[in-house]
């Protein structure tokens, strides 16, 4: 998930926007299926006439698995990736794997993203990224291949507006449902003999295999004429050229006992070739092969591979390149494999007794990387998991707060699922500790959606397990989700359960945290009055439990509410106490959030110099957060200042600009940066209006 912070070039059309060129290699030694290459051609003929009112020509590719619909949409598309300059993009919606299908919003959100829309801007809701998405394409010759579709409804969100653009959608289902988007349908079929042979003798070498014609094509016929089941057992003979093509074929004939394991949609073949593969490994990689299937994520790390086989990293990486060159696994990027749905499934079919250890070793690897990225996001973090002071005097494994937060978005999706499968386990302990440790993520990236979703699991493995305080924070952390999208009945909901676990479990520091939420939802209610009053409980807490962060954050609180009342003075008092507590301790993120509100003071004071002097300061910082959330609130304050010294036109820009780095996850800042936009309006129009204060 994460945009890659390195300095890698990326393409841009002339107006700026990014190109995205998804697509990934073609199949070597593609052969044969002219047939449905050219019902491909046929189905996106003449998409490049923009000014014919039509839809998106849509093309799903039906078979069944193994039979090759990825290689012929990505050569497909490949080779016609000319005819579209907007780009192309790629999706494995992975309707068909072990693991749970990819749901639209997923999708939608790394199209999103691949087209240069930030990840802090992608929408929560399915139907406002599908708006997002067909705004952001129009008028684009896009090329768009979602593959392994499960139902229309995965795919339907994910097709542009735009004429003139194309889509290929792959599926093992007839998708009727996509019909009424004029979708066309092109069935395809296991190999013809002939194709069969020939994509074998390509494979091996044709002056290898002329004199044994006759056991290629008995060969051919144990694959059962599925591209990727010769793929793998030419790529085993051209790996060994003294092997005859009569000792594979004897090797698969006896390896026929195991077809009545497999289920009748004629894969029985396909996992005849995976075991023939899978016994010329060596016991090293043949363990991590079995171990590696029960991955609950789509692509796995040589940190959590050595973790699934408890062996070191060089280990791993010489285990799972091994899988590679034997085509069991495919490399993604670096250090990254992912099994193909099919060679999964035959992993998980071998006896071994320690797969039933390999998600719970997993988790807790996941966990101790996840803590070491927060670490550098947060470094004065209080947790109710121990694995964070185990690495609190520990060498940095991420330089930047940045840096660990692009791990962590882009780990996100394989973290869930992680997540979700030790729960399901009912490994609870766990579970809650993985959920805890995505609060430094969530903070700053604003994914609402997974917040919620994942902090219902958390919660409900927190309770199963009796772990009361780790629940009170857990149910804390999701009130915190519920105040930035302005749902204060609901926050107030969790902040009111959290504390009376807390103090049934004697939990101070719990308790604090919940009256802290508590006034944070009375604040965002307009009673102001109230709001300080949890504060100041939450405030002598802290002081009792001499956690100096925590005073300065509640002296912050006080001030901003106090400021929000119009009692400047004691405001002021608050937030200079705030900023020299915070300047102590070397919270330098703390110290630019109360420098926020102390510019604005500045500035209704007249000192508007020291108010843009103070405000650039704190931009310094948050521009170095990887958060756009913060690098919004300083655009904000910076309008609020632009405005007070009369520059309406500046104030506008920095207000449109926060609008654009938070504008589309919702939630009050969203909210608040737009009431100032029409506020701003309203006083250009008629001058005489009052101006709003700091936060409505």
């Amino acid at each position: 998930m994460g945009d890659d912070l390195g300095s890698a070039t990326v393409e841009r059309s002339l107006s700026g926007t990014p190109v995205p060129r998804q697509l990934p290699p073609v199949p070597a030694h593609f052969t044969s299926r002219i047939a449905e290459l050219e019902a491909l051609d046929s189905a996106a003929a003449g998409q490049e006439d923009d000014s014919l009112d039509r839809s998106p020509a849509v093309t799903v590719v039906v078979g069944p698995g193994g039979v090759g619909k990825t290689a012929l949409a990505v050569t497909w598309a490949v080779r016609n990736a000319g005819r579209f300059p907007s780009g192309q993009l790629y999706a494995d919606l992975r309707g068909f794997s072990p693991e749970t299908a990819v749901p639209p919003e997923d999708a939608l959100g790394a199209f999103l993203r691949a087209l240069g829309v930030p990840p802090e801007r992608v929408p929560v809701g399915l139907a406002e990224q599908a708006a997002l998405f067909r705004t952001t394409t129009a008028g684009m010759r896009l090329l768009l291949v979602a593959d392994n579709a499960i139902s229309a409804a995965q795919v339907r969100p994910l097709i542009p507006a735009s004429s003139g653009c194309v889509v290929v959608v792959t599926s093992r289902l007839r998708l009727d449902g996509l019909h009424a988007e004029g979708a066309r349908f092109v069935d395809m079929a296991p190999l013809p003999e002939e194709h069969a042979v020939e994509l074998l003798t390509r494979s091996v070498g044709e002056s290898r295999v002329a004199g044994e014609l006759p056991e290629v094509t008995t060969l051919a016929a144990l694959c059962g004429r599925l591209p990727i089941a010769l793929r793998v057992a030419g790529a085993r003979l051209a790996s060994r050229p003294k092997w005859p093509v009569a000792r594979m074929v004897a090797e698969l004939r006896d390896e026929r006992v195991r077809l009545t394991k497999l289920s009748p949609v004629g894969e029985a073949s396909l996992t005849a070739t995976f075991d023939s593969s899978y016994s010329a490994l060596s016991p090293h990689a043949a363990r991590l092969y079995r171990l590696a299937g029960e991955y609950p994520g789509l692509t796995i790390e040589v940190g959590a591979a050595a973790a699934a086989a408890r062996v070191s990293e060089n280990e791993a990486a010489d285990g799972l390149q091994e899988l590679a060159d034997a085509s069991l696994l495919e490399e993604v990027g670096e250090r990254g494999y992912r099994f193909h749905d099919l060679v999964r499934l035959h992993a998980r079919a071998l006896p071994d007794d320690e797969r039933f250890e390999v998600v719970a070793r997993i988790a807790d690897w996941y966990l101790h990387r996840m803590t070491r990225a927060n670490l550098a996001v947060i470094p004065m973090r209080w947790t109710v998991g121990a694995v964070r002071a185990r690495y609190e005097a520990a060498p940095a494994l991420f330089a930047t707060g940045a840096e660990a937060l692009h791990w962590l978005d882009e780990r996100l999706p394989d973290i869930i699922e992680v997540l979700e499968e030790t729960s399901a386990l009912g490994q609870d302990e766990l579970a809650w500790q993985l959920c805890e440790a995505l609060w430094e993520l969530f903070l700053y990236r604003k994914h609402y959606q997974l917040w919620l979703r994942t902090h219902e699991v958390g919660i409900a493995a927190a309770h199963r397990c009796g772990h009361t305080i780790a629940e009170a924070r857990l149910r804390c952390q999701l009130a915190r989700a519920h105040l930035d999208l302005g749902r204060f009945e609901a926050a107030e909901t969790e902040c009111l359960k959290a504390a009376d676990l807390a103090r049934g479990a004697g939990s101070r520091h719990n308790e604090s945290v919940a009256l802290d939420q508590l006034g944070m939802a009375a604040q965002g209610r307009g009673d102001f009055e109230r709001a300080v009053g949890f504060f100041g409980q939450s405030l002598v807490i802290e002081r009792e439990l001499g956690i100096e962060r925590g005073v300065a954050q509640r002296h912050r609180r006080i001030g901003e509410a106090l400021l929000q009342a119009g009692r400047t003075a004691d405001a002021t008092r608050h937030l200079r106490l705030a900023r020299e507590l915070f300047t102590g301790i070397g919270d330098v993120k703390g110290e630019a959030e109360v420098t926020l509100s102390l510019a604005r003071i500045d500035a209704r004071a007249g000192e508007i110099t020291a108010a843009k002097r103070e405000l650039a300061r704190a931009a310094a910082v948050f521009d170095e957060s990887g958060s756009a959330a913060y690098q919004s609130d300083v655009l904000v304050a910076f309008a609020e200042v632009a405005e007070l010294e009369g520059d309406f036109g500046a104030a506008r820009a920095q207000l449109i600009e926060a609008l654009d780095l938070c504008g589309p996850t919702g939630g009050l800042r969203v909210q608040r940066a737009r009431a100032r936009l029409d506020a701003l309006a309203a006083r250009r129009d008629h001058p005489q209006q009052p101006e709003p204060t700091a936060g409505e």
